[in-house]
């Protein structure tokens, strides 16, 4: 009877010891958690993605991963998103699964209508396939390639073959194929020359120089110019200038306006002098303060006016990418404490 007393106090004593740290790792997940939400909710999803994938890390959870999910979707990733909501929602039992089972299903549909497939056919086999800069696998490829929509920048190669480019665009839950037979390289040919002297008479030599094997890339026809985004870049030139001189001509009216706060006043008579100044200096301040003021505002309104328009003209010229978000180049700008503030996304 002591034995099995004793045996069950080990036990106990075990089962304390190994739960010490499972309370600490829970507590650490939680707190990762807390500060995803917190960052996500202040409009940093890369941030927030960032602690969520630690969190799931240290508990691979239906919780864990269905905060992933809709921090991936957040953050402009709807193929991952899809497949980690997707089997957070397959452990309907999950507390936290079936307190937040409509969001969660929410957000499985956004993302998988922001997902279309690619499917790559063609030789030779062991052609590598990159699909917007990343490698995907090599011909044949076994499945269809998810990607986001939109347009999907499709290289293939391979040794001694010519390489192919192509732009593809893909809408939500659509399935686009692509058929690719690369064109061997010919090798170039040496110059050979021949001499057969003759029994009687000079040496004669002949030879021949091939001519110049001009190897053909394929490229894509509707890639998009360079005419408007030279344009662009000019009319964003001309919006930093005019922010610019809106910024300067804001700041001098700063500083007009607190030379005239302190030695004059704008009394409803009229301005008055304090002091040794003039009233006629006073006004000359106050005019000064009115003019430059007038004309930031003019500056951050040309410059807000001008970066609209490079914006819109990058969106134009350059096609958008899939798997990652969008690569349109754009040009925003917002105004700020110190004047109109703008930020270029290539």
């Amino acid at each position: 009877m002591i034995a099995w007393r004793y045996a069950g106090l080990l036990m106990g004593v075990a089962i304390a010891t190994e739960s010490t740290p499972a309370r600490a790792e829970s507590a650490e997940v939680e707190a990762l958690i807390a500060k995803g939400n917190e960052r996500r909710r202040i409009g940093n999803p890369g941030e927030a993605l960032e602690l969520f994938q630690k969190a799931y890390e240290i508990a691979h959870t239906p919780r864990t991963m269905g905060q992933l999910g809709l921090a991936e979707l957040a953050a402009g990733f709807p193929v991952e998103a899809a497949d980690h909501l997707a089997t957070a929602l397959d452990a309907p039992a999950d507390p936290s699964i079936a307190k937040y089972r409509k969001v969660l299903t929410d957000a499985l549909a956004r993302a998988r209508s922001q997902i279309g497939e690619l499917t790559v056919r063609g030789g030779p086999d062991g052609a590598e396939v990159v699909v917007n800069g990343h490698s995907v696998g090599v011909l044949p490829l076994a499945s269809p390639i998810k990607v986001t929509t939109g347009n999907v920048l499709v290289v293939v190669r391979a040794a001694n073959h010519h390489e192919r480019t192509q732009w593809i665009r893909i809408g939500g839950g659509q399935r686009q194929e692509l058929d690719v037979r690369l064109e061997a390289v010919q090798p170039v040919p040496l110059s050979a020359s021949v001499v057969d002297p003759p029994t009687t008479g000079p040496a004669v030599s002949s030879s021949a120089e091939p001519p110049p094997v001009i190897h053909n890339r394929t490229v894509d026809a509707t890639a998009p110019g360079t005419s408007l985004r030279t344009t662009a870049w000019i009319v964003g030139g001309g919006a930093a200038l005019a922010s610019t001189a809106g910024l300067a001509l804001n700041l001098a009216a700063r500083s007009k306006i607190s030379e005239f706060n302190a030695d004059c006043a704008y009394l409803p008579t009229g301005i008055v002098a304090e002091g040794d100044l003039s009233v006629k200096a006073c006004t000359d301040r106050y005019d000064a303060w009115s003019s430059y003021r007038r004309w930031s505002i003019v500056g951050y309104a040309s410059g807000a006016t001008l970066a609209v328009a490079s914006s819109i003209l990058l969106w134009t010229s350059h096609p958008a990418r899939v798997g990652g978000g969008d690569l349109r180049a754009r040009l925003t700008c917002a105004p700020g404490l110190n004047g109109l503030a703008c930020q270029g996304v290539f």
